[in-house]
Parts: structure tokens; sequence; C-alpha cells
């Protein structure tokens, strides 16, 4: 589990399931996503999917984001490397977030929280993001980070 001022970046349970869906099936907060608002069997695997993914190397894969005053997901941040997406010595920074709660500043204290608490060590040489040059917010979220 990774502290921020704010945030708590931990491991999924099968109990996020409720306070996900606010998430997954939010056509604004999917809308540039592969699959689009997931429904509610599909938000299930995705809940499966990525508590079961085990990284292949010391990076966290996908971890759910809890604000710490109350304890409650807001969504998600992931550093991985899937060599489909992007090249051998290249990690990608993702992360979502509740529409209600975009603006605040979580993505980013999320995603650099994140950032600093892996070691990555001599295995990479850049993280990189992959987003649609649309997703306005996106961009600037990981102009932030630099």
């Amino acid at each position: 589990m990774i502290e921020t001022e704010r945030l708590r970046l931990r491991r999924w349970d099968n109990s996020d399931i409720h306070q996900i869906h606010l998430l997954l099936a939010d056509p604004d907060v999917m809308q540039f996503s592969e699959t689009g608002a997931l429904s509610a069997h599909d938000q299930m695997t995705w809940l499966q999917h990525v508590r079961t993914q085990q990284p292949k190397s010391a990076l966290p894969g996908c971890v759910a984001i809890e604000r710490r005053k109350d304890n409650r997901v807001i969504g998600y941040v992931s550093l991985l490397q899937d060599l489909a997406r992007v090249q051998s010595r290249d990690v990608e920074i993702g992360f979502r977030l509740m529409r209600s709660l975009w603006g605040r500043g979580y993505a980013i204290e999320a995603a650099y929280g994140l950032i600093h608490a892996t070691p990555l060590g001599g295995s990479f040489d850049r993280i990189v993001g992959i987003v649609d040059p649309a997703n306005r917010r996106s961009v600037q979220v990981l102009k932030n980070l630099g």
C-alpha cells in the first residue's frame, strides 16, 4: 500500500465492485477507452482480471485509488509493461478517475505517488502515457507529470 497526502493506493478486493460501478459504467469516464462503458458483467470480469494480474516485473500493475478521508475507491492508476503497447524498455502509466472528482488533482497525486514509490532502477528507460490527443484532461495530467 502506498499513501499520499489524500490518497491510498492499494490492491483490489472483490468488495470494490460496488464502488467502481460509478467509474466503469460512466460513458464520460470511459469515452476514450477501447471498450466504452462496461456492463455489470464486464465490470466483474475487469475486477477479476486486475485482481489476478501478475506483473512480469517489480511493477505494481493496476491499483485502486482510495480516498483516505472516507475510504472510497475513486479510480485506479497503473504502471504496466504490456509489450503489445510499449517498447521493451518502456513502462506505461495509466489512470482513470470518477467524473465527479475531475479537476481536483487526484489523478496527478495518484500517478506521482505510484511512480515515486516504484523502484524502476535501471530496468526501464521511459515511462510513457498512451492517450488520445482529444482527451485533453489526460494529456494535461501527463504534461504535469513530466
